[in-house]
């Protein structure tokens, strides 16, 4: 099946770089950044090396994403693309950007591909199946016509080691949320796709662990944890990088803007043993430094933090009611105990919010074992609760674009902690981009509440302002050193002995350079004047150019020729002579001396014996130790993709059905307007007639390129095509209409007087079945189960089924297509009437 990615990737480059998108000019950054570090040879397997794109949160991460396999088209060796995300309530919000009408076609205006023009009219969109573990059984027939696979991790493993999706098939692997992907799940996966380049999105700026991501590189820089202790962290080196701070400046901004407020107390309080006990600021951050299970136990007290909540609600509930949407509440308490008591407070306290309030203090409160968000998120996301309490819970990952307040009960010391609590305030929503000026019940200012003892202010300018700071505890693990000879190796070997092998495979291609030494005396001199005078070439002209007096006679000419010889400085104090060309002589020089030093020997991989030898085809020289390994890239070819300009680049549309050139497609339509027509040769007809064959051939060539030049000013809007684009949902479609007639022919028996006598719900075919009835309680029983029927209702469906999987080999789930489904549907009619007339048969005996 065609690269359908590869058939688009020539048209959406050319869109996006001559402008002709609605693209921000930081998504055709970042695209344009990913596709040079593929054109530089960094993402193929060899020399593995992930894209990172950091992306504030609602900077436009889907859009760029889903170009992303337009954009590495020509390096994918598969046809797919994979969207990984971390959890489902992720994947879903990846999948819900492109919704599709009942019958499963896209709604195109809903679309960003092409309601940011990035896609024209009339192309053909991608077919997208979403890996759902719920239903997967039931379109697992259907993957191999995809285009966009879209999982999350944790069941895309389970795949990978069933082995449900083969790794060839996949050319490329986008992940967002890429903070996660060091967890050893992404790694089986990423090693299972091992020829396919992966392109990492993130919003956060920051990792909670110790644990770098694969396939990144990392340089050190200076951080802080949590309470403000300077560490020395390792940070990313991103391939492109677009903030918060930078997607503020933009006029107007994608994302919410922020705002601070603080509230005031007459100390700083806590409650230890239930007693208020007053601290100063830095002496209470001294003695949680000091003390980490004292900090994990105490509470901000109730005085202290009821100001602090009193504004942050009134703040919410002002919004709410001057802009008419649900905007929503996020309150980081200090650990797990004050997260129950401010929840307490708040519902106690604002009459308003009763019912209204969630309480999250554990990642298992977020999503089950599948990842799948828990009944209680699902129910904030959904606008039941207006305010989520947690204690560091709800930070990277979580994304609810009607959160607008954020307010902090807590300790923060470091911008990692701060970035991902208020990032989570920022998504836009509906209504006018934020002003100048900060408006509390302005839907896109969020606002920061929180109380002034907690010092929280200048990390919040620091916020505003933006630190470029991206660090992870440990120094990442080097790159697996590049195997060496240990041992010389002699022509005609077969054996080859390595320093390491865990980076080889059989059929691989390895390069070995072998330095090249040679006696001086060999290498010929080379002198620009004497080839020049030798052949004849060295013009007046030329010579005319030369700086500085040129000898006028042959001996002159001989005694000067070291003075221009490459590579050699003249002994005398005078400057050399420099012909116009002689800096480009001495780059070739270099270049071929350079070329000359080494000799590269290539060999293949047949086994690898263990880990220091591995066998090979021999080679026919003999090769010193210590020589560097590489895998070569001349077994990897590239896919023709020439890059056009846009001006006059074609690509295929949907038209009834058949995929047709853009250029004939606009062809054919002018020609239309005028009475004319294309034949199915390509040539201009009229009433069926070819024209070329009623008018002379030169006024025909004129008639073309008048046609031509008319064509070139005639832009030709492309009807939208009816594809079906959610081949998932309409498998299950296919499968549920289809089954419920099944089951309507199965119901009609009951509805047949006298057939049935104790109807649906009694036992009598149970008790006592007739011969197509025993034969599927057999089955039942060949497969090592017990019958359980709780009525003939369910007996008889079972058998219905039963039987159409016997006749065709097939579960119901597994059957593609119309076709197959309408055979099932006949064969279900047969069973129906052979059951009625052995029913029948036994009322009349």
């Amino acid at each position: 099946m065609d690269n359908y990615f590869l058939a688009y990737h020539q048209l959406v480059l050319a869109r996006i770089t001559s402008g002709q998108t609605q693209l921000y000019p930081h998504q055709v950054k970042a695209l344009l950044a990913v596709y040079q570090k593929a054109c530089q040879g960094q993402m193929d397997a060899s020399e593995r090396t992930a894209a990172l794109i950091l992306a504030g949160v609602g900077t436009g991460k889907t859009i760029m994403q889903a170009l992303i396999p337009y954009i590495l088209a020509p390096w994918m060796r598969g046809r797919q693309a994979i969207f990984l995300s971390d959890n489902c309530t992720l994947r879903s919000r990846f999948v819900k950007d492109f919704p599709c009408d009942r019958q499963h076609r896209p709604i195109y205006e809903q679309w960003l591909l092409y309601s940011l023009k990035v896609l024209p009219s009339g192309v053909v969109p991608p077919r997208i199946v979403e890996l759902d573990a719920s239903n997967f059984n039931s379109y697992a027939y259907t993957l191999h016509e995809a285009d966009m696979l879209v999982g999350n991790r944790q069941f895309l493993v389970n795949l990978v080691q069933r082995g449900d999706i083969q790794p060839e098939s996949v050319g490329v692997i986008v992940c967002d949320e890429a903070h996660f992907s060091a967890a050893a799940s992404y790694r089986t996966i990423f090693n299972y796709f091992s020829n396919s380049p992966i392109a990492y999105f993130t919003g956060s700026k920051f990792r909670s662990d110790s644990q770098p991501l694969p396939y990144i590189r990392y340089e050190e820089v200076e951080d802080a944890d949590e309470l403000g202790r300077k560490a020395i962290g390792y940070a990313p080196v991103a391939d492109y990088e677009f903030t918060v701070q930078d997607a503020w400046k933009l006029n107007p901004a994608p994302i919410k803007k922020l705002t601070y407020k603080e509230a005031t107390s007459t100390a700083f309080l806590v409650e230890e043993d239930d007693r208020e006990i007053e601290y100063e600021p830095e002496e209470f951050i001294l003695k949680a430094q000091r003390d980490r299970a004292w900090f994990r136990q105490i509470l901000l007290a109730d005085s202290f933090c009821l100001p602090v909540l009193e504004m942050a609600v009134q703040i919410l509930l002002a919004k709410r009611s001057a802009t008419g949407q649900p905007h929503a509440m996020l309150v980081r308490a200090l650990n797990i105990p004050h997260t129950h008591r401010v929840a307490k407070l708040l519902e106690e306290n604002f009459p308003s919010l009763q019912g209204k309030v969630l309480a999250i203090h554990s990642e298992h409160e977020q999503h089950d074992l599948a990842g799948r968000a828990s009944v209680l998120l699902e129910k904030f996301l959904a606008g039941e609760y207006w305010v989520v309490v947690h204690c560091g819970m709800l930070g990277v990952g979580f994304d609810h674009k009607w959160i607008s307040v954020s307010c902090c009960l807590c300790v923060l010391r470091s911008m990692s902690p701060a970035e991902q609590e208020w990032g989570r305030a920022l998504r836009k929503v509906p209504g006018a981009p934020a002003a100048a000026f900060p408006e509390l019940t302005h839907p896109n200012w969020a606002v920061v509440v929180t109380h002034s003892a907690l010092g929280l202010r200048p990390l919040f300018e620091q916020f505003q302002h933006g630190v470029a700071s991206d660090a992870i505890k440990d120094a990442p693990k080097d790159k697996p050193i590049r195997p060496r000879l240990t041992a010389a190796y002699e022509a005609g070997e077969t054996v080859l002995k390595l320093s390491n092998t865990a980076t080889l495979k059989p059929g691989d291609l390895l390069e070995l350079r072998v330095p090249v030494v040679e006696q001086e005396a060999f290498v010929p001199k080379f002198s620009l004047i004497e080839e020049l005078e030798r052949t004849g070439s060295l013009s007046a002209a030329s010579s005319e150019r030369v700086p500085s007096q040129m000898p006028s006679n042959s001996s002159d000419l001989e005694a000067n020729t070291t003075q221009l010889e490459i590579g050699f400085a003249s002994a005398q104090s005078q400057p050399p002579p420099v012909l116009p060309w002689q800096k480009e002589v001495d780059a070739i020089a270099e270049r071929l001396h350079a070329i000359r030093s080494q000799r590269t020997y290539q060999v293949q991989v047949e086994a690898v014996l263990d880990n220091t030898q591995v066998q090979i085809a021999p080679a026919w020289s003999d090769i010193p130790s210590g020589v560097e390994i590489a895998k070569s890239r001349a077994n990897f070819e590239l896919p023709p993709a020439t890059f056009l300009y846009h001006v006059g680049l074609d690509w295929q549309i949907l038209v009834e059905g058949e995929l047709v050139s853009y250029s004939d497609y606009r062809k054919k339509v002018v020609l239309q307007q005028r009475g004319m027509d294309l034949d199915v040769d390509g040539e201009v007809t009229i009433g069926g007639v070819r024209l070329k064959d009623t008018m002379p051939s030169s006024a025909y060539e004129i008639f073309l390129k008048g046609l031509e030049a008319e064509l070139s000013k005639v832009e030709v809007e492309v009807p939208q095509s009816d594809r079906v684009v959610r081949l998932d949902k309409a498998k299950l479609e296919m499968q549920a209409r289809y089954g419920s007639q099944v089951r309507s022919l199965v119901n009609e028996l009951f509805m047949q007087r006298g057939l049935i006598k104790d109807g649906a719900h009694g036992r009598s075919l149970v008790d006592r079945p007739v011969q197509l009835l025993a034969a599927a309680i057999a089955r039942v029983r060949e497969k090592g189960h017990e019958p359980n029927f709780a009525n003939n209702s369910a007996l008889i469906h079972s058998a219905a089924f039963g039987y159409i999987k016997e006749q065709t080999g097939c579960g119901w789930s597994e059957h593609q297509g119309e076709e197959e489904y309408r055979e099932a549907l006949k064969l279900a009619r047969r069973f129906v009437l052979q059951l009625r007339e052995q029913l029948q048969w036994r009322s009349w005996r």
